[in-house]
């Protein structure tokens, strides 16, 4: 694991005096205090502490949907919810950060920590600013607000808001739900089809690989990466690996080469609509970053199939 003292820059306010609160209203961090006082954790935040605070800027904030914004407003306790995913107990400045290392929010889940070229992220949220010192503690800024976890992956995959239950039936049948149940060290990106991806798909084909204890846990190994990656680092042409064969990143997205059990990022702008990145030349991100407690989630538009399961292959 590599130290992010040299990454970041050193930022340290002569105002040191000040709290929390009043260091966040003195960088003009308005929306976020504004949130704080609605929720009632004004006095938390100026009295106690130490405390390493991850606030969003005000941009960040606007670009919540306004409903999701509404419903905050009209709720105190969900609100404070998601303003304590901000707060993390302690004083830790940028020079004891440790790309990868995972944090504890004042609300009991977690927050990886990881860097990406010269930036450093919380989450999916990258930092724009470091080390504003408070009297109770240090202000990061951020560019988006933290997504709370929903829960395991396995809750999120239950979720009916997101249509992707049907993935459910091929984490029993390869017996990894308690795998993917449980809240431990060990973090996961799982690439998850949508029902309609898997409707999609010939009935008898997706019945043999439910029905087969092997080709159902390597359809679901195949769309799970071992540890947690977000949006913003899918952003390049390349190959990510999964669970069902460890291989190392390479370079060549041309590579026609498909027994590389990898999924691909492709560049080429015939295929890629606004940036968004397509998996194997076919499935392309629907909902990202969907925060769990032992990883991350994305809902894409295809199942992905390794060539070793092809139609042609499952008999």
């Amino acid at each position: 694991m590599k130290c992010l003292l040299a990454l970041l820059p050193f930022i340290c306010l002569a105002s040191a005096s000040e709290n929390l609160v009043d260091c966040a209203n003195a960088a003009n961090l308005t929306t976020f205090t504004s949130f704080v006082n609605s929720a009632g954790l004004t006095d938390v935040l100026r009295e106690q502490g130490p405390f390493t605070l991850i606030v969003p800027t005000n941009e960040a904030f606007a670009k919540l949907p306004p409903a999701t914004v509404a419903s905050l407003q009209k709720d105190s306790s969900a609100l404070a919810n998601v303003l304590q995913y901000h707060v993390v107990k302690g004083s830790i400045y940028s020079w004891d950060m440790v790309s990868g290392e995972i944090l504890s929010s004042l609300n009991g889940h977690y927050i990886r920590v990881y860097s990406q070229g010269s930036s450093l992220y919380f989450n999916q949220a990258k930092v724009t600013k470091v080390d504003l010192q408070c009297s109770n503690g240090v202000i990061y800024l951020v560019d988006e607000v933290l997504n709370v976890p929903e829960g395991t992956i396995v809750d999120v995959i239950k979720n009916p808001d997101y249509n992707i239950s049907g993935f459910m039936e091929f984490l029993e049948a390869a017996k990894l739900t308690d795998v993917f149940n449980r809240t431990s060290s060990q973090r996961y990106t799982m690439f998850v089809p949508t029902n309609a991806a898997i409707a999609s798909l010939d009935a008898d084909y997706i019945t043999k690989l439910k029905s087969n204890y092997i080709y159902a846990r390597h359809i679901v190994d195949y769309h799970v990466h071992p540890g947690t990656i977000h949006e913003k680092s899918l952003d390049h042409a390349g190959t990510l690996s999964t669970m069902y064969r460890d291989i190392a990143l390479v370079s060549d997205d041309r590579c026609s080469n498909f027994d590389n059990i990898t999924i691909r990022l492709v560049s080429d702008d015939t295929l890629v609509t606004d940036n968004n990145p397509v998996l194997n030349h076919a499935a392309t991100l629907q909902v990202t970053d969907i925060e769990a407690e032992n990883g991350v989630v994305h809902i894409i538009s295809h199942v992905l199939i390794p060539s070793t399961l092809n139609p042609g292959v499952v008999g």
